[in-house]
């Protein structure tokens, strides 16, 4: 594939979005309430008012932490005073809070202790079947779902959580028969609208997630994620400034949503404002400066602007946190072309994925304009199908192609785009300038700004003058 910009990453489930976070409800399971018992009704004693606040936390209440919440799960364990399903509902309560701190073994323990007191706990079972999902047991998981629906067949909570591991199986059919079933049971379930349009739109069904993810913001206009998913299906659809618009209101909504940050700024990527899109990106990389699809796409929009120092700084971050990033090499590469730096460039292009045509086509160049020997371009040729663009343009380079020939043979505006451009670079080599500057300002006017044959050309430009 042709890489126009850099690729990133899809944040759209909710459990995702969390990035370790332990944040209490992420829609995966519920916590019951535990019955008070053996506290004074009125006037409450030193001890019964301990008692009382252990209560509310474990039955997460009063702002309970997860913390908080195993503290007070626990001294009601240990008070004798709970026996039956209260007790259960203790140790499922402790488990969920357990599974909120990532801890699933101590999570599963605590749940497994649930059911042993009380078998037909459906909650229970709905809480360690998510330990298990987050483990990446799925089909554990997803038998711990079954017992809780047979148990409750109205439980719209396991319904959801069972489609969330079909979905994770791929197994869309299924995961949407599930969300369908919740939604049943509950019309203004928001997670299940939401989830079933991840998987509609996981399985190339764009317009349905769509309206799937409207639901969901219909039922919940305060959810974030919804907005940002919805987001993306926009972005793809190149309604950027429906895009941009939903990315805002997710980011109103959490304004430490960094994903909907990223998305906004590859959508104004996308739409050629870089300006904004560096600025959404440099939020990005403040909250974490590790992330580097952050690095990737704020390279891109620096090279759009020509800033070209700016972006190898970006891509050479990337290469530190991940050294065999070939796409961060490849882009590297690329800027270094872009600044005119033909060693440099030659060197990264020279780690390119060998079924990447592009990276050999600006390979080739960088090595000759660098006065270097260009590597075999006849094997790079040969690893295309010939009835394939860019074979042409192989073909050209190898002498078997003339200019005209070459031009005849881009029957898609935006292969015609980049045979200008490679046609400008050719009547460079040859010292055409003339020659050259007329096919490269065809192929700024003609090339996409996403097309990394748009900034190439427009970087030779600069290098021509006036």
């Amino acid at each position: 594939m042709h890489p126009r910009t850099t690729a990133f990453e899809v944040v759209r489930s909710i459990e995702d979005a969390m990035q370790g976070a332990s944040i209490p409800f992420a829609g995966r399971y519920l916590r019951a309430i535990v019955v008070a018992s053996g506290l004074m009704a009125g006037g409450l004693a030193p001890a019964a008012a301990q008692s009382a606040q252990q209560l509310r936390w474990c039955n997460n209440e009063d702002g309970a932490t997860s913390d908080m919440a195993i503290d007070g799960c626990t001294a009601l364990i240990k008070s004798g005073n709970y026996s039956g399903r209260n007790l259960a509902i203790a140790y499922t309560n402790r488990g969920s809070a357990y599974d909120d701190k990532r801890d699933e073994d101590r999570a599963i323990a605590d749940h497994d202790q649930a059911i042993r007191i009380d078998p037909k706990l459906d909650l229970a079972y709905n809480n360690r079947a998510n330990a298990y999902g987050r483990k990446g047991e799925a089909d554990r998981a997803i038998a711990d779902y079954d017992t809780a629906i047979r148990l409750n067949p109205k439980f719209a909570m396991a319904y959801n959580n069972r489609g969330n591991n079909y979905r994770r199986k791929r197994d869309y059919g299924r995961a949407i028969a599930d969300y369908d079933a919740a939604i049943r049971i509950n019309p203004k379930f928001a997670d299940a609208y939401n989830n079933r349009g991840i998987a509609y739109d996981d399985s190339g069904e764009k317009d349905r997630a769509l309206a799937d993810y409207t639901s969901a913001i219909r039922c919940d206009p305060k959810f974030a994620f919804a907005y940002n998913n919805r987001g993306l299906i926009n972005r793809e659809k190149g309604e950027y400034d429906a895009a941009i618009a939903d990315f805002d209101k997710a980011i109103a909504i959490n304004v430490r949503y960094t994903s909907a940050y990223r998305n906004r700024g590859y959508a104004y990527v996308r739409k050629g404002d870089y300006a904004q899109a560096i600025l959404d990106l440099t939020i990005v990389l403040a909250i974490d400066d590790r992330d580097t699809e952050a690095y990737a796409g704020r390279g891109v929009a620096y090279e759009k602007t020509g800033d070209y120092d700016s972006a190898i700084a970006d891509f050479e971050s990337i290469v530190a946190i991940s050294p065999q990033d070939a796409t961060a090499l490849n882009n590297r590469g690329y800027a270094h072309f872009y600044r005119g730096d033909f060693a440099d460039a030659a060197a990264d292009l020279s780690r390119a994925m060998p079924t990447d045509p592009y990276p050999s086509l600006f390979r080739f160049l960088a090595q000759s304009r660098a006065g270097q020997t260009a590597f075999d371009l006849e094997s790079a040729a040969q690893r295309i199908n010939s009835r394939d663009w860019p074979y042409p343009v192989f073909e050209f380079y190898l002498g078997r192609l003339d200019a005209e020939a070459l031009l005849a043979a881009a029957q898609k505006p935006e292969q015609r785009c980049e045979a200008l451009f490679y046609l400008g670079e050719w009547l460079t080599l040859q010292g055409d300038r003339a020659g050259a500057r007329q096919r490269l300002e065809e192929a700024v006017g003609s090339c996409p700004k996403s097309f990394i044959e748009h900034t190439g050309a427009q970087a030779e430009l600069r290098r021509l003058g006036p």
